[in-house]
């Protein structure tokens, strides 16, 4: 197996067609402590990786889990992650783009599944392909029916798009917003309008 990629809490290794994420044990941790958070994490992921496929959003397949050597292994995706590609494309490629990323929001939001790491670094673009937008890294993922949780989903999107994106942010933010409304419905009024407080709890406290 390849490592193709080290974070805090795993190590991604490329297995043929397959792309295996281990969780890494923690030293500074008591061993049963460890264990039991790692596996917890492990079947929380999977679940929810399998759950997002369900409820319409394109996720990477599950294929296995093992909670012996605390691994998921999932369909691996080829192609560019969103973040490098996103300032590319035409403004009519950039509202087809955000207008999935708004759905597939509302989708997860619909299934109360917090994604808790919405950036396009966390987007792939499948093969290359405008249509084959997949959301990844589902490692800090929760359940919730709380208005602030999906609020604050759609606030780290924002602040992630103005961070990367910044000559483009405000019409991506749009597009995303438009279709995750036509897509949730009611309850993304009360969702959006909360995501204004949050944003002004943030510019209170930073005085």
């Amino acid at each position: 197996m390849e490592i193709i990629g080290r974070g805090a809490e795993a190590v991604l290794k490329k297995q043929g067609d397959s792309l295996v994420k281990e969780r890494i044990k923690k030293r500074y941790r008591i061993d049963e402590i460890d264990n039991a958070l790692r596996k917890d994490r492990t079947v929380k992921e999977a679940r929810i990786l399998i759950e997002a496929r369900r409820l319409g959003v394109k996720a990477p397949i599950v294929r296995s889990k093992d909670l012996e050597k605390m691994t998921i292994e999932m369909e691996f995706l080829r192609g560019p992650v969103l973040r490098d590609q996103l300032e590319k494309l035409s403004a009519g490629q950039q509202k087809k783009v955000c207008s999935a990323i708004g759905r597939f929001v509302a989708k997860l939001h619909k299934g109360n599944i917090i994604h808790s790491d919405l950036t396009t670094s966390n987007m792939i673009l499948k093969d290359g392909k405008l249509d084959e937008l997949y959301l990844i890294d589902f490692g800090l993922s929760f359940s919730s029916k709380k208005i602030e949780d999906k609020a604050v989903d759609l606030h780290l999107i924002k602040r992630a798009l103005i961070s990367k994106h910044n000559k483009i942010w405000k019409s991506c933010f749009k597009h995303i917003l438009d279709a995750y409304k036509k897509e949730l419905g009611a309850e993304s009024a009360k969702i959006i309008a909360r995501v204004s407080a949050i944003e002004k709890r943030g510019r209170y406290a930073e005085r």
